[in-house]
């Protein structure tokens, strides 16, 4: 009579399904990109990373391409290299402003004196606001 069209998968089999992909294009929005070959859930290789040439299944090793990996390889050399230089240039600036801070109260100047936590970081208090019809 009525054949169900749906297949109900365990939990276990959701969480562990994988299939091996090599991407085509980059994908930042899944922190995916060109060239990597990674193991991703079958629901977003079909709705997000195989439609429009954008990833393709690996079946064997001989369907990797080789070619791609090596621009990954080298992209991610790149983005370490950015990475370590921000880095460095942020503990620079970092140093530098602990000397400023340091040849401040040398020159006998007085350390500013605990500030006010308010609300979301303002000046304004529950004095300071007005509700008509309420008198606090």
């Amino acid at each position: 009579m009525f054949k169900p069209t749906r297949i109900n998968y365990s939990a276990l089999s959701k969480r562990t399904k994988r299939v091996k992909v090599q991407l085509l294009r980059d994908f930042p929005r899944f922190n995916l990109y060109k060239g990597q070959v990674t193991q991703v859930k079958p629901s977003l290789m079909m709705n997000y990373l195989y439609p429009f040439n954008g990833a393709k299944y690996i079946m064997k090793p001989d369907d990797v391409q080789s070619g791609l990996i090596k621009q990954y390889e080298i992209r991610q050399v790149e983005l370490k290299k950015q990475a370590e230089l921000a880095a460095e240039k942020n503990e620079s600036a970092s140093r530098d402003k602990k000397k400023e801070t340091k040849t401040g109260d040398e020159a006998g100047e007085a350390p500013d004196q605990k500030k006010k936590i308010t609300f979301l970081g303002t000046d304004i208090t529950t004095k300071d606001i007005k509700i008509p019809g309420l008198n606090v």
